[in-house]
């Protein structure tokens, strides 16, 4: 089965989408799509995995009902905003136009009419920032309807479903669709998560994970869904191989620990930006800079890196239980890259000797995440790709005590255009990837498409090789043959529910 996996399918709010038109093409929108297409005519895609921000939905706020809400200058006037019928009215009348043209629009258009899509949502399919704000204006009336209409919506013109007709039946198969896994409800939107997987051929299933709706700013996923979903995958039938995790934010990608802590609402720039020296900067909503809701979604932010960890190494259980090569694909940054978790082999005199060293087909740690977008949005700046290829050459020892390392892949060796690239971690340019398994050797292959030239419908591959597993089960007798260090963290509880434990056992070093 042959997939097409993007992501971030807008411009966001002040790029002008004309810059991003080549020759021949009547919108910046298209040039990449259409190379998506060709690649479609000459061997088709079965499926169109939509990886978060299939529509930018940000406009919202534009609609004239919400001018003056819009105009108001303080947090606590805009928390205390009153959901009129008219707005209420506005918000329906705004999300359902808006679908209706960006999906019968363009090259977007033509491939959704023919390759048969699975989406998740990011937060522009709701609005910009949403689950990441503080917790006082993501509870007020307002913010909760943006939020509620927008989730609707997602399902209805994405996902093909609605929650008053298909039900929310939480056991597996139950549901009108059975690929969907129903979670716990969200805390701003009167909806429970809505994950699915997905068979997606020959020993390979597809998660989709909602890492959207029961969002907060200290939480990604409750505890009762996170184990609702390992109790599924644990299930999977016994010949499969591979299995794919979308995740709409990447979950191993550089640091930006730094920036998060000068722009967090006590930092420095936030200071300043608060006293509105640089107004431009500021958020819409809630005046912190513009850029802390995206870094406060990123599994790597300091309020949800206990949670990642853990999530990390349940996978990491799974894999080793069920004989399971686990990848992620993620989207959301703007820039293509590839993460790579892999089994520690301890200090450098250690690796030198050869020991420690467990080659990737034998690795049950070893998962790549496939970081792939923006297929349309504009890459960040030059000097932010710099400061991001940097960064991921640091190294990460958080999760050594369990025998895991993080690295990123120096995949782009070769330019777009030219025979060497100075930035090998990272490609600053607008980007989708093919996915597919290979039957003569069982690799799951990516190839990770990168725009050539700005606007000019061309694209250069990029192809990242995931071998399927080749360890033994660890299951015998019924019981877990794994590494005693190993086996302790599968009984550490989501960091929610014992977080002195989590914290002493999984951030010790980091």
């Amino acid at each position: 089965m042959r997939f097409a996996a993007y992501s971030c399918n807008g411009f966001s709010d002040g790029i002008d989408p004309d810059i991003f038109k080549g020759e021949g093409f009547d919108s910046g929108f298209d040039p990449v799509w259409a190379d998506l297409l060709q690649h479609h005519e000459e061997r088709p895609f079965h499926a169109l995995m939509g990886g978060g921000d299939q529509i930018y939905c940000d406009p919202l706020t534009k609609e004239p009902e919400l001018v003056e809400y819009m105009k108001l200058k303080t947090n606590s006037e805009k928390i205390g905003y009153p959901l009129t019928d008219s707005i209420a009215f506005a918000i329906d009348r705004f999300y359902f136009n808006h679908y209706c043209l960006v999906f019968r629009n363009g090259c977007f258009a033509k491939a959704i009419s023919q390759i048969p899509m699975v989406n998740m949502l990011d937060d522009h399919d709701l609005i910009d920032g949403f689950g990441s704000y503080p917790e006082r204006l993501q509870r007020s009336t307002l913010f909760k309807q943006i939020g509620a209409r927008g989730y609707f919506f997602f399902l209805l013109f994405q996902c093909f479903t609605v929650d008053t007709v298909d039900g929310t039946l939480v056991e597996p198969g139950q549901h009108t669709f059975k690929s969907m896994i129903i979670g716990e409800d969200g805390p701003y939107i009167p909806f429970p998560s809505h994950s699915s997987l997905h068979w997606f051929g020959a020993k390979t299933w597809l998660l989709m994970l909602d890492c959207r709706a029961e969002r907060r700013k200290d939480l990604i996923l409750t505890p009762k869904t996170y184990e609702h979903v390992f109790a599924i995958l644990r299930e999977l039938p016994d010949d499969v191989e591979h299995l794919i995790i979308q995740l709409g934010i990447p979950i191993s990608y550089p640091r930006m620990n730094l920036a998060e802590r000068m722009i967090h609402s006590d930092g420095i720039l936030a200071k300043v930006t608060h006293s509105g020296f640089f107004g431009s900067f500021a958020n819409k909503f809630n005046k912190d800079m513009e850029l802390l809701d995206d870094l406060s979604d990123h599994w790597t932010a300091s309020n949800h890196k206990r949670e990642r960890n853990w999530f990390i190494l349940q996978l990491q259980a799974l894999a080793l239980e069920r004989k399971l090569r686990i990848s992620f694909v993620s989207g959301d940054v703007h820039l293509a890259a590839v993460g790579c978790f892999k089994t520690y082999p301890g200090k450098r005199k250690k690796t030198e000797k050869g020991k420690g060293v467990i080659q990737p087909p034998f690795d049950h740690r070893y998962m790549v995440n496939i970081v792939s977008s923006a297929i349309v949005n504009t890459p960040p700046p030059p000097p932010a790709q710099a400061t991001l290829n940097m960064l991921a050459g640091h190294k990460h020892r958080t999760l050594h005590y369990y025998h895991t390392d993080e690295v990123m892949l120096p995949v782009f060796q070769e330019g777009l255009r030219t025979d060497t690239r100075h930035l090998n971690y990272v490609a600053g340019a607008r980007n989708y990837t093919i996915g597919e398994r290979d039957p003569s050797t069982g690799e799951f292959v990516f190839d990770v498409r990168v725009e050539r030239r700005t606007g000019q419908g061309e694209t250069k591959g990029y192809v990242v090789r995931i071998p399927p597993p080749q360890w033994e089960p660890s299951v015998a007798d019924g019981h877990s043959l794994v590494h005693p260090e190993h086996a302790k963290h599968r009984h550490i509880g989501h960091p929610h529910h014992n977080e002195k434990e989590f914290d002493k056992a999984v951030n010790r070093q980091s």
